[in-house]
C-alpha cells in the first residue's frame, strides 16, 4: 500500500465517520480501506496530562495517546502468541501526519453492502439482531477468550458486523486502564470480566431492539 504513513493528510472540513470519547474517526481521503483515528484534544487523557503535579507513568510518557499505547500493546501480544492477528481485529497500518494532529491508520471494516460496517447498536435499533448475529456474538467472545487479550469497553458501539468474511470485529476496547493489571496475569479474572461484559452487551441489545 503506497505511502499511507509518510504523507501529510488534510482532514479539516471533512465530516467524521464516527466520534468517541477519546478519538474522532475519518475516512482516509485516498485509500478506501483505511480509516484515520485522530485523538480528541478534549479527552480526559489530554486533560490529565495538562494538570500540574505528579502524573502516572503512562500519562507522563504517552500523554493523550495512552489509549494507542494500550491498544498497540495488545496487538503485539496477539502477534507474539500466534504469529498473526486474530480475525476479530482490524489491521493496523501505523501512524500518519494530518493537519489535525497524529492519526492512527487502521483497516476500514465494510458491511455486507460495502458501506462502513454497522455497529451492533445500529443493528439493534434497526431490529436486525437475529439468531445469526447472536451466534456471531458468541463466536466473538469465544475468540477473545481464546486469544488471551485484555479488553475494556466491550459495548455494542465498539463492535461492527463485517460482510466479507461474515464476522464481528472489535474496533475499540483493547487494553486495561488499571495500574495493577491483574487480568494480564490471571486467566480466571480475565474470563470472569469477559463473561460479565457479554451479559451486559446482550442486555443492551435487548434494550435497544424494537418491541
Amino acid at each position: 500500500m503506497p505511502d499511507i504513513i509518510s504523507q501529510s493528510i488534510r482532514l479539516s472540513g471533512q465530516r467524521p465517520l464516527a466520534e468517541g470519547k477519546e478519538s474522532i474517526v475519518y475516512q482516509h481521503p485516498e485509500f478506501l480501506n483505511v480509516l484515520l483515528k485522530v485523538p480528541r484534544r478534549q479527552s480526559r487523557h489530554f486533560r490529565a496530562f495538562a494538570k500540574p503535579g505528579l502524573k502516572r507513568y503512562a500519562v507522563w510518557r504517552y500523554r493523550g495517546l495512552i489509549n494507542w499505547y494500550r491498544e498497540y500493546e495488545e496487538y503485539l501480544a496477539a502477534v507474539a502468541r500466534s504469529g498473526d492477528l486474530p480475525g476479530f481485529l482490524p489491521r493496523l497500518f501505523g501512524f500518519s501526519r494530518t493537519d489535525l494532529g497524529p492519526a492512527f491508520a487502521v483497516e476500514r471494516i465494510s458491511g455486507p453492502d460495502g458501506e462502513p460496517a454497522p455497529t451492533l447498536i445500529e443493528l439493534a435499533r434497526a431490529g436486525r439482531i437475529d439468531d445469526h448475529i447472536l451466534g456471531l456474538v458468541d463466536e466473538l467472545f469465544d475468540q477473545i477468550a481464546e486469544s488471551g487479550l485484555v479488553t475494556q469497553d466491550l459495548h455494542a458501539g465498539n463492535i461492527v458486523w463485517s460482510g466479507d468474511p461474515d464476522r464481528l470485529v472489535l474496533i475499540e476496547g483493547l487494553g486495561d486502564r488499571v495500574l495493577i493489571r491483574v487480568r494480564v496475569f490471571s486467566k480466571r479474572a480475565r474470563l470472569r470480566t469477559l463473561a460479565r461484559d457479554k451479559q451486559a452487551l446482550l442486555a443492551k441489545l435487548r434494550e435497544l431492539s424494537p418491541e
